[in-house]
């Protein structure tokens, strides 16, 4: 999600750590239930990113390695010094029609141009030329989401590679994304930490665009369950992605990064274990959710079979019937149903 030489770094160190940390907390860690393991329960990966460094033959037996069945790729076509990767749509598409089944490629909603927080509040002559753009490569019926929408998110204090988002999804050119996205039968998948103000104009386009399917990553914006709860009971068009939600060195998306804020929550316990609230919550709506790694950036690929095994512990604290769902049903019925 961000971009720049502080983020490799920092990455490279997590991964060094994550490998002995994960080796020195196998011994208490849960054990994998006989139905989330990896022959037994494939997995689709609703959370995965694409940069330019990122062979599809890497991806594949990466996937093949831990029971990964198919991968959603969200390219991150940010340009400049500090674009660690410059990973394109026509890349996604490519890596599909080389590998059928494998990989679901989304029109990219990480650019430069959907920076700019005036474009969205006054679309102009660039807005609109994304649009078509956008449009014509979802009539090839190739891709099958739009995203990631970076909307609200964190920076790190005095990195200034790590800016700060903060771009209103009470938008008008967030309006046209998800007037495109319902045109063509496909879902927003939206980064947007979940502050109050956030949650009140998500309920209003949720609202206000029912046709429209949004997935809303990392947990719903890292929210309460109980805010989860209310929202998922009140828009049937809303779904959320698990997208790094791992209280471990390797995913920081499941932990209190880069700052923890009073409406951030976690779902695990830090070894494995499912938080009784949002083990509960899973329970009470197994439809409405997906399992996502989130490897942003491509050294991360080195601890992608942590973060599959992490998942297969959290799934083994559900239901069979609820890891299923989670694991890949949810994301099969999603991404059959595509319009025209």
């Amino acid at each position: 999600m961000l971009r720049g030489p502080w983020i490799r770094q920092t990455w490279l160190a997590a991964i060094a750590g994550a490998i002995v940390g994960a080796a020195a907390v196998a011994t208490s860690a849960p054990e994998i239930a006989p139905f989330a393991g990896r022959e037994a329960l494939p997995i689709v990966d609703v959370h995965g990113h694409l940069d330019a460094a990122m062979s599809a033959d890497r991806l594949i037996e990466l996937m093949d390695e831990s029971g990964v069945r198919q991968m959603v790729l969200m390219p991150r076509t940010y340009t400049g010094r500090h674009a660690d990767g410059l990973g394109s749509d026509e890349q996604a598409a490519r890596y599909a029609r080389a590998h059928p089944g494998r990989f679901l490629p989304f029109v990219a909603g990480q650019r430069d141009v959907l920076d700019d927080r005036d474009r969205w509040v006054h679309p102009d002559r660039v807005a609109d030329g994304l649009l078509r753009e956008m449009d014509a490569e979802l009539r090839t019926h190739e891709f099958y989401g739009i995203g990631e929408l970076i909307i609200r998110h964190y920076g790190a204090e005095g990195e200034r590679h790590l800016r700060e988002r903060d771009i209103p999804i009470d938008a008008p050119l967030m309006r046209r994304l998800a007037d495109l996205a319902a045109r063509h039968g496909v879902p927003l998948l939206i980064h947007a930490e979940g502050e109050p103000a956030v949650v009140a104009e998500m309920r209003t386009l949720l609202q206000q665009q029912p046709g429209t399917r949004v997935i809303w990553a990392h947990n719903c914006g890292r929210s309460s369950a109980a805010i989860i709860r209310d929202m998922l009971t009140a828009y049937p068009n809303l779904w959320c992605d698990l997208g790094g939600m791992l209280n471990a060195p390797f995913a920081p998306y499941g932990r209190y990064w880069p700052r923890q804020t009073p409406w951030m929550f976690l779902i695990e316990d830090g070894t494995g274990q499912l938080l009784p609230e949002m083990q509960a919550l899973y329970e009470a709506f197994p439809t409405r959710f997906f399992l996502g790694t989130d490897p942003a950036f491509t050294p991360a690929l080195a601890t992608y079979d942590h973060r599959i095994a992490r998942f297969r512990q959290l799934l083994s604290d559900l239901t069979p019937e609820t890891a299923r769902r989670l694991a890949h049903e949810n994301a099969d019925e999603m991404f059959s149903r595509r319009g025209n």
